[in-house]
């Protein structure tokens, strides 16, 4: 399956209608671009990537390229809030996948990998450090990762509250984004 440009395009107005009514839960007004969605997932091992949750997963750009590059043995936990995002994720026709209309804060199983698209600058900083504490713990017991992005840099000391971390810059997406691989810190501070 092939991620189509009119796919993104397609979906332009429905990024704008919502950054203008929240830009807080939103973060941008448009889709992530291929370069970006591909340096996310190209660090992971998919032949040991069995439990994958993605949160924040808008309106599914990256969930496609998950979903192109995962074992048929694998499975996707799709967590995102918007109304209007969980409609297009809803036609999405794979078995593997389930959908939770809420926060990424009631995350719930051991996972190998966390993929997010949240935009935790965006965030009241209770609600964007109660999210990564609980992918934290839900990532120890499988040695798993968080791959994440963000649009600035202003949200690291969050991020290694929870996970030490390496990061990289994608200039072809619209902002420039940060892609972050993180690894849980088992003792972090509460």
């Amino acid at each position: 399956m092939k991620i189509s440009f009119f796919y993104q395009i397609n979906h332009y107005p429905l990024y704008m209608k919502n950054f203008i009514a929240s830009p807080t839960k939103m973060g941008t007004v448009l889709p992530s671009s291929r370069w970006l969605c591909n340096t996310m997932l190209n660090n992971i091992d998919w032949r040991n990537s069995y439990k994958i949750a993605e949160i924040g997963a808008g309106n599914g750009v990256i969930t496609q390229y998950i979903l192109q590059r995962m074992s048929s043995l694998a499975y996707l936990e799709l967590y995102e809030i918007n109304n209007d995002f969980i409609k297009i994720l809803q036609k999405i026709d794979d078995h593997r996948t389930t959908i939770h209309h809420c926060s990424a804060e009631y995350l719930s199983g051991d996972y190998d990998i966390v993929i997010s698209g949240i935009p935790f600058r965006s965030l009241r900083k209770k609600m964007g450090m109660k999210i990564l504490k609980k992918v934290q713990e839900r990532l120890i017991k499988n040695n798993g990762s968080l791959i994440l992005f963000q649009y600035t840099q202003g949200c690291e000391s969050m991020f290694s509250r929870y996970f030490s971390f390496t990061k990289k810059r994608i200039y072809l997406n619209f902002p420039p984004a940060w892609v972050y691989t993180c690894k849980p810190k088992l003792d972090s501070d509460d």
